[in-house]
């Protein structure tokens, strides 16, 4: 039937982290990726459709980088994804910093809206040059209970 697909959802190995630059690339998002962060990668058909990373920064885990090839947009990959998370989102606080519509998303995998005085400074420094280039983005928290 049109429109079924197969989603294969895993772990990223190093061999990878070039597809996950190209799709990032495809993107437009620029923030680089360090060989320390935890991808986690959605697949179809043997092709790469999705990448979620989870950064180790100044003690926090930072949900970033979660991108879906264009033509697999809402169709639950993105939910997917924030699912594999949960289990690296448990071990310490986290955090991630969304566009506003996108609230109700995280919300679901325990993130609330986080006043800026409860991020770490290097986060504020982020959201504000984040917002400065119109990006209407907003701090969320997730305590090690959340989801």
């Amino acid at each position: 039937m049109e429109g079924d697909f197969l989603i294969e959802i895993f772990e990223a190995s190093p061999s990878e982290l070039g597809d996950v630059a190209n799709l990032y690339a495809e993107a437009a998002y620029g923030a680089a990726i360090d060989p320390a962060d935890t991808l986690i990668l959605a697949r179809s058909g043997g092709k790469l459709v999705g990448a979620v990373r989870l950064c180790a920064e100044e003690g926090v885990t930072v949900l970033r980088g979660m991108q879906i090839r264009s033509t697999f947009q809402r169709k639950g990959i993105g939910a997917q994804l924030l699912a594999a998370c949960q289990p690296y989102l448990g071990r310490r606080q986290s955090f991630c910093l969304p566009y506003a519509h996108l609230v109700t998303f995280y919300a679901a995998a325990g993130f609330e809206l986080a006043a800026e005085a409860g991020l770490p400074d290097f986060l504020v420094r982020r959201l504000n040059a984040y917002n400065a280039q119109a990006k209407n983005v907003v701090a969320m928290r997730r305590d090690t209970r959340g989801g």
